[in-house]
């Protein structure tokens, strides 16, 4: 049974089922999500439908539960139940990936055991594929005739870095390393076979003065830019072909491999293509503006190239995820029926005007908007954190619940001290997104306490261990488990010294003092009491600890860090703070966790040592608090399909948010192939003609500005009452990147 369906959406709950592919569309707050679960819900009261043999899904898993949810409301007893028991109910398009590449990894050359990699996790693999290339197997490697003098090349980290991105970009795009190779080729001839014109008015005038020379190139200069950039897709060929060998070889997969190896193994393989046509019948996905292309070709290769069968969910408006192969406008021109919305009634209309203009960069006069949309210029950081943190705490006064309220940026890791501030004022927080979780201090505590578990010789671990507030040890003990004993014990065997490195002598002692003074006790003599005590007691503790990091699981891991005092209250601390540092500590166990659960058999050491790896990744862990707890704070495309009374758009300044566009060593294209951004070698300039040429072509500086104006347009759409956008410093001119508080300020007559 199915809540009544009023008029207006008639013509969705009756579009046939096996139809074409219908998309649902329309402005933020308009109801698509709803209008997708009564669709739904209306075909499974009519009979069209089996639970077990529908996908419901989404472009995130947020977004997967909550139309989950939605249409789990509007059905009754058995249904809902049946609806729940549901293999593919509420799912993304990832987890479908990783379960169809697990039934067919054996008949399609991969490993059986199929392991599920974090993102950041993938760099290891990379490591191993691009080993030789930095290494003296060079000319093994790639052959003699491939010069050194790579675009990039001469800092192999970022090379290394750069490559992997497009990688992951040519998985997305179900682009080969033959195909890449075949198009980079291509496209080089075509460019170089005829150049285009360098000294064409428009060009010049868009290129900046320190690289219109990059632009003066004869014919020889050209042949050199050519030569090395056949190089240069080589290499990247190269590296991808191993990469892929490294994923066949080991089973290991992030969930762009799966998609991609899924659609691969469907089309390679027609028995799995037809079971799963014949389990999956009907699939509806909300939040289809963020379906990345592999995604899409998945659907098609389930459910034909055109969907039939398929429902989508989503808008133009909220398509903030481009540059991470999110091809929207391609997507919705697939739909063969598209059922447009109205406006809703939850946005204001003042936020919605304001942040339409916002997104399209047309800054109109928006007067009627200066009680929903604020805007706030500090004179510096700290000003503008201060006036976060109080806004936040009055609303919170006023009767606000804290859950209500949002405070965001692009990226959560810029978060931290609006954090601090508010959790010093005892406001209560919900961390969610890319929180640069293992650079913050109580995780790194934690660490301490772990690695100290494992092998106390990592002295910078054992260190920051006896500055916590378990041994609270000043630096005259510190000093004192550093040095040497007043009457060391002479040593029966020498160790032999090994050739002197410049004016001082290596002695292996050293290495080992700090660590052999605190487990052996040989200057507990030497230390103050209190100390010598604090040290004696850690020293019967950290036994334990290693009988406990003898287990890879977070029940041991979460044993000693209670030991250590992890989870203990701090004096003057407050409860917020307390509760966010406990949350932090948690999600480094649930790091350890889901390591020791695709590691059977491996040790908590494997586990540090890979969260050691991945520590210093640009994006790192992904972490979500519990709804309802506190102040949402965190990055805005985690916000998902929640809503809010007010929300904080912080830091929105330019090179902060937006941030400016820097783009990689090369870019890639299928057309035009590879486009080296620097001129390696013995050249006239720093850039290379071709990348010049392609970024006046593409805008690709534009388009990156785009997807933040979207970006922000989102997040303002998400307060129901209010929102506020601040900044601090004086504004630019808005070239580079624009100023979002300044078109604000000029809409709002400011």
């Amino acid at each position: 049974m199915i809540r009544a369906v009023d008029g207006a959406d008639a013509r969705i709950v009756n579009a046939p089922a096996a139809s074409d592919l219908i998309l649902i569309t329309g402005p933020v707050g308009g109801g698509k999500s709803d209008a997708l679960a009564q669709r739904y819900a209306a075909m499974l009261a009519g009979g069209d439908i089996a639970p077990e043999a529908t996908l419901v899904a989404s472009s995130h898993p947020d977004g997967a539960r909550d139309v989950a949810a939605r249409i789990a409301a509007r059905l009754d007893g058995a249904t809902r139940a049946a609806f729940e028991r549901a293999p593919y109910t509420g799912i993304t398009l990832e987890r479908l990936a990783f379960a169809i590449v697990a039934d067919g990894a054996l008949a399609g050359g991969l490993a059986p055991d199929i392991e599920q990699l974090e993102p950041n996790e993938i760099e290891e693999i990379f490591e191993r594929a691009a080993a030789p290339l930095f290494s003296a197997e060079w000319a093994e490697y790639l052959g003699a005739d491939i010069d050194p003098e790579i675009s990039g090349l001469r800092t192999p980290d970022r090379f290394a870095a750069a490559v992997l991105r497009l990688i992951v970009k040519l998985r997305d795009a179900g682009i080969s390393p033959e195909t890449m190779l075949a198009q980079a080729l291509r496209g080089a001839a075509q460019f170089y076979g005829k150049p285009p014109n360098f000294a064409d008015p428009g060009l010049l005038f868009a290129t900046k003065d320190e690289y219109r020379s990059s632009l003066l190139v004869g014919p020889a200069e050209l042949e050199r830019q050519h030569r090395r950039e056949i190089d240069l897709a080589k290499i990247v060929a190269k590296l991808y072909r191993s990469y892929v060998d490294e994923l066949v070889r080991h089973g290991c997969l992030t969930a762009a491999d799966a998609l991609a190896e899924a659609t691969r193994l469907l089309t390679e393989q027609p028995p799995l293509a037809a079971a799963y046509r014949e389990r999956l019948t009907l699939a509806v996905v909300d939040d289809a503006h963020d379906l990345r292309s592999a995604e899409v070709r998945l659907l098609q290769t389930l459910f034909g190239p055109k969907l039939r069968g398929v429902t989508f969910a989503g808008t133009l408006q909220s398509a903030i995820h481009g540059f991470s192969g999110a091809r929207a406008e391609a997507t919705f021109k697939l739909a063969t029926t598209v059922i447009e919305l109205p406006p809703g009634t939850i946005v204001p209309p003042a936020i919605a005007a304001c942040a339409q203009a916002i997104a399209t960069g047309a800054v109109a006069s928006q007067p009627n908007a200066s009680s929903a949309v604020r805007t706030h210029r500090a004179p510096n950081h700290d000003a503008e954190i201060a006036f976060v943190a109080h806004s936040v705490v009055g609303l919170i006064a006023a009767g606000t619940p804290p859950a209500r309220i949002a405070v965001v940026h692009r990226t959560a890791r810029c978060l931290a001290a609006y954090e601090d501030a508010l959790v010093d004022a005892d406001v209560p927080l919900t961390l969610h997104g890319d929180i640069d979780l293992l650079a913050r201090p109580e995780a790194g505590d934690a660490l301490a306490a772990l690695w100290v578990a494992v092998d106390p010789y990592r002295h910078a671990w054992l260190l920051r261990m006896l500055e916590m507030p378990l041994l609270a040890l000043g630096d005259i003990s510190l000093g004192v488990l550093c040095g040497e004993p007043a009457n060391p014990q002479a040593v029966l065997f020498p160790l032999p010294v090994a050739e002197p490195e410049g004016d001082r002598r290596w002695d292996r002692r050293r290495d080992i003092r700090l660590a052999m003074n605190v487990l052996r006790g040989e200057r507990d003599h030497d230390l103050s009491p209190p100390a010598r005590e604090r040290i004696a007691a850690f020293r019967e503790r950290r036994s334990a600890w290693a009988v406990h990091a003898r287990d890879a699981g977070p029940s041991a891991a979460r044993a000693i860090l209670e030991d250590a005092g992890l989870y203990a209250p701090r004096p003057g601390e407050s409860a917020a703070r307390a509760a966010r540092r406990t949350f932090i500590v948690d999600a480094v166990l649930a790091l350890i966790g889901r390591h020791a659960a695709r590691h059977a058999g491996g040790s908590l050491e494997d586990a540090l040592e890979m969260l050691a790896r991945i520590a210093p990744a640009e994006r790192g862990p992904l972490v979500g608090g519990a709804d309802g707890t506190g102040v949402f704070a965190g990055s805005i495309d985690r916000i998902g399909p929640r809503r809010f009374d007010h929300v904080f758009v912080v830091d929105a300044r330019a090179g902060s948010f937006p941030p400016y566009y820097v783009p990689d060593a090369f870019l890639f294209s299928p057309v035009q192939g590879m486009v080296p951004k620097d001129a390696a070698g013995d050249a006239p300039a720093g850039r290379t003609a071709k990348f010049t040429w392609y970024s006046h072509q593409t805008k690709l500086n534009l388009a990156y500005a785009r997807e933040h104006r979207r970006l922000l347009a989102l997040a303002m759409l998400r307060a129901d009452v209010s929102v506020t956008v601040s900044a601090s410093g004086r504004a630019t001119r808005g070239v580079g990147a624009p100023e979002f508080v300044s078109e604000l300020q000029t809409m709002l007559g400011r």
